[in-house]
C-alpha cells in the first residue's frame, strides 16, 4: 500500500507538470531599450515563447487631454523573430478621463504605436470607471481591432464588466498585488506576499467563466517596501541589490521568510541602497514563493487560461526576481549545481551550472545571523598568504575551524577561507579577489563545501577550469 501511495503521489506531480507545460508562456518586457540577446533567446525559445509585451511608455491625462509622458519607444530590432505587442501605460487622476472631448487624443496616440492594428492598454482602472472605459475600448477598437488590456483580479464582480469583456479582443488580469499594503504592519502583522495562492485561487475560479480569452498575469519579480515605526508603508526601495541588506549589520531580522515575506529592523538611522532608513523603521523584502508560483501557473491552465504572461522578463538586475532559465523549469524542484573551479593559478570561480537559481537567502533557523550562503576553502596547512573577497561580500579566515567556536585569524594564520554571498542565479558565477598560496602549494590541496546549500555541504575537491569557457 505504502508502495502504491509514493507512486500515486509522483504520478500526480508529474501530471500537475504536464498540465501546466501545456500553457503557452509570454513575458512583458518593461523599462528596456536593449535588444533580446543571443541567451535570452536560447532561454525563450526553451518555453516555447513566441509573444512578448513590450512597454513602450506611458500616455497621461492632465488637464483632459492625453499626453505622452516621454517619446515613445520604436520597437523596431529590439526582438527580431518574437511577436511584440506594445504595451502603453495609462494613468489620470481626471474625474473623467474618457470623457468625448479626450478621445480623439487618445486614439491618435494609440494608433501612432499599435503596430498592425494590435495593442495592449496597462490601466488600474477605478471601479467607478469600468463602464466608461469599456465605452472607450469599444471605440478605440475600431481602429485597432487587435486591444487586449490588463485587468485587476476583482473586475468580474462588477457591473460593468461584461460590456468591458465584449470590448477587447484578449484579457490579462494580473495575479499579483492582489491588495494594498495595509497599515500597521508588524512581526505580527506583516505585509501581503507579492503571490497569495490562496487569494489565486480564488480569483481564479472567478475568471474561469469570462467569455472573452484570457492570459493569466504572474509575478516573478522581487521588491523591497520601507515602513516606519508605525507600520505606515514609505514606498518601494529603488535599485537595490540582496548584499544591501542580507548580511546588513544595522538590520535584524523578525522571523522566517514566509511565501517570500522577511521582515528587518533597523537598529539605527542607516542607509538601504542610497534611500534613508530610520531607527526602528521595517524593511520588507519581497520575492515571489517558487512553488507558490509553479501552484497557480498550473491552476491557470485549469482555469481556462489561454496562456501565462510573467512580469517580467528578468535582466541582470537583483529586482527582476527569477532568471528566465530559472522559470524554464518552473515545475522541477531540483535545487541548483554549484561547483567551484580553479580559473587561474591565483582566483577560484563558484559557478552555477544549473538552469536552476540559489535563491537569496535571508532569514535561517539558527537566529538573526544565519543568512546568505558560506563557501568555505579548506587547507591542511596554513597554507594561504592572501584572499581579497573579489565578487563575493566578504571573505573571513580563521584557524582551528571545526571547534566550537573557531579562531578568527589572520590569513597566512588560516586553514580556513570562507567566502560569503547572498544568492547566485542559474549560469552566474562569483570570482574571488586575488587568492595567493604559499611557496610549493597548490589549488589541488583545496577543498571545498558550501553551507546552507541543498546537495553542496559535502566536501569536495576544487576543480580544473572549464575548458569551454574563456574568460
Amino acid at each position: 500500500m505504502r508502495r502504491f501511495l509514493v507512486s500515486l503521489a509522483f504520478a500526480l506531480l508529474i501530471t500537475t507538470g504536464l498540465r501546466a507545460e501545456n500553457l503557452e508562456r509570454a513575458y512583458w518586457v518593461w523599462h528596456r531599450t536593449q535588444p533580446l540577446t543571443t541567451e535570452e533567446k536560447d532561454d525563450l525559445s526553451k518555453q516555447d515563447v513566441h509573444t512578448l509585451y513590450w512597454s513602450v511608455g506611458e500616455l497621461q491625462n492632465r488637464r483632459g487631454t492625453w499626453r505622452w509622458k516621454a517619446a515613445p519607444l520604436p520597437l523596431k530590432g529590439l526582438a527580431s523573430g518574437y511577436h511584440l505587442v506594445p504595451v502603453v501605460r495609462l494613468s489620470s487622476e481626471e474625474k473623467a478621463p474618457f470623457a468625448a472631448t479626450a478621445i480623439p487624443a487618445l486614439t491618435t496616440a494609440l494608433r501612432s504605436v499599435a503596430g498592425n492594428g494590435e495593442l495592449q492598454l496597462d490601466f488600474d482602472c477605478p471601479d467607478r470607471l469600468l463602464e466608461a472605459y469599456a465605452t472607450a475600448l469599444a471605440n478605440l477598437r475600431r481602429t485597432i481591432p487587435h486591444l487586449s488590456i490588463t485587468a485587476l483580479t476583482r473586475w468580474p464582480n462588477l457591473r460593468g464588466f461584461p460590456a468591458l469583456a465584449a470590448s477587447v479582443e484578449e484579457i490579462a488580469p494580473m495575479f499579483y498585488d492582489m491588495q494594498a499594503d495595509p497599515t500597521g504592519v508588524s512581526v505580527t502583522a506583516p505585509p501581503p506576499p507579492l503571490l497569495d495562492p490562496e487569494k489565486v485561487t480564488a480569483a481564479l475560479h472567478t475568471w474561469s467563466v469570462c467569455p472573452t480569452p484570457w492570459r493569466a498575469g504572474l509575478p516573478s519579480f522581487a521588491r523591497l517596501t520601507v515602513f516606519d515605526h508605525t507600520g505606515l508603508s514609505r514606498g518601494q526601495i529603488p535599485n537595490w541589490a540582496w548584499d544591501d541588506f542580507c548580511f546588513h549589520q544595522n538590520l535584524h531580522t523578525l522571523g522566517p521568510t514566509y511565501l517570500g515575506v522577511t521582515l528587518f529592523r533597523a537598529d539605527r538611522d542607516v542607509r538601504v541602497a542610497r534611500t534613508a532608513v530610520a531607527q526602528e523603521d521595517i524593511v520588507v523584502s519581497r520575492l515571489v514563493d517558487r512553488a507558490a508560483l509553479a501552484k497557480v501557473f498550473a491552476e491557470a491552465h485549469d482555469a481556462g487560461a489561454k496562456g501565462a504572461i510573467f512580469f517580467r522578463l528578468a535582466d541582470e538586475t537583483d529586482p527582476s526576481g527569477w532568471s528566465v532559465a530559472d522559470l524554464t523549469t518552473l515545475s522541477s524542484a531540483e535545487p541548483p549545481h554549484l561547483v567551484l573551479r580553479a580559473e587561474s593559478e591565483d582566483r577560484l570561480t563558484l559557478v552555477n551550472d544549473s538552469e536552476h537559481d540559489l535563491p537569496a537567502r535571508l532569514a535561517g533557523a539558527k537566529g538573526d545571523l544565519d543568512r546568505g550562503y558560506a563557501l568555505e576553502i579548506d587547507a591542511p596547512a596554513p597554507l594561504f598568504r592572501d584572499a581579497l573577497a573579489g565578487d563575493f561580500w566578504r571573505v573571513t579566515s580563521h584557524a582551528n575551524p571545526d571547534a566550537q567556536k573557531p579562531t578568527p585569524v589572520a590569513v597566512p594564520l588560516a586553514t580556513r577561507l570562507t567566502f560569503w554571498f547572498s544568492h547566485l542565479p542559474a549560469r552566474s558565477r562569483l570570482q574571488t579577489g586575488l587568492l595567493q598560496l604559499a611557496p610549493g602549494a597548490t589549488l589541488a590541496q583545496l577543498r571545498y563545501r558550501i553551507l546552507n546549500c541543498d546537495g553542496a555541504t559535502a566536501w569536495k575537491p576544487v576543480q580544473p577550469a572549464d575548458p569551454l569557457v574563456k574568460e
